[in-house]
């Protein structure tokens, strides 16, 4: 296995397409509040959005989405659970944005059981680049009941895999982002789909310290894109190689 990963970690990364790029810089996305994010779910025209737009308060929401050929939901449950086990795998994931990543104490027993357990909520502690920021992140992954979705919701639109999460900077004292990735299973492996609401409920002064302003936001949906959109070069292998 090192030896496979040491060989992904040189491998070509396509770069976001063109198209792509300007969809996230033309605002060219449905403004869907998070108090409706269950649509997501459900509609399938916001499905395959592309875009960055502002909400009246100033907060901002991104929708990403991109194809991932050859990829499960299962192996995206999986993957979720295994590369927080060892930094190697994290940053073979996107070698010059992924540098660390550890997992909360609270959560070892999740992180080292024999095979992938039922979800429930942990909480992670990557550094990487998002966007323009740089900064020992965390994330808290929840249950969707949190974000209002339930178990009913996700077996009514076709038992997509849901992960709902909150990305936060300064070990949790600054919230950035709450996010919404749905994986929905198709013909060729599956559609990956985003949404980000950035600033949703920071003040004016964690916006100024953590300049969430329009750029700022479309770097975090691009690296959202780089880092699902490359994981069909590396996870169909690794996938196979560890389940064998």
């Amino acid at each position: 296995m090192d030896a496979t990963l040491s060989r992904l970690k040189t491998r070509d990364i396509p770069p976001v397409p063109p198209d792509i790029l300007r969809s996230l810089r033309d605002r060219r996305v449905t403004l869907v509040p998070f108090e409706e994010c269950v649509r997501v779910i459900f509609d399938p025209a916001l499905r395959t959005e592309n875009g960055v737009a502002e909400f009246g308060d100033g907060s901002f929401t991104a929708s990403v989405s991109c194809p991932m050929h050859g990829v499960t939901p299962e192996m995206i449950r999986w993957w979720i659970w295994w590369f927080p086990q060892d930094v190697e795998r994290f940053r073979v994931w996107l070698p010059d944005t992924n540098f660390e990543v550890t997992y909360s104490e609270n959560d070892i027993d999740f992180f080292t059981a024999d095979d992938v357990p039922p979800f429930r909520p942990v909480t992670l502690y990557p550094n990487q680049v998002v966007g323009e920021i740089n900064l020992p992140f965390r994330i808290d992954l929840v249950m969707p009941e949190d974000f209002g979705i339930t178990e009913e919701d996700i077996v009514k639109a076709g038992n997509p895999l849901v992960i709902c999460g909150r990305m936060m900077a300064r070990k949790g004292k600054l919230l950035i982002s709450d996010f919404l990735y749905v994986v929905f299973p198709t013909e060729y492996g599956c559609l990956f789909s985003a949404r980000l609401w950035v600033g949703r409920i920071s003040s004016s002064l964690v916006q100024r310290l953590l300049f969430l302003n329009e750029k700022r936001v479309v770097g975090m949906a691009e690296t959202c894109y780089r880092l699902f959109a490359c994981l069909d070069g590396v996870l169909p292998e690794l996938y196979t190689i560890r389940n064998k």
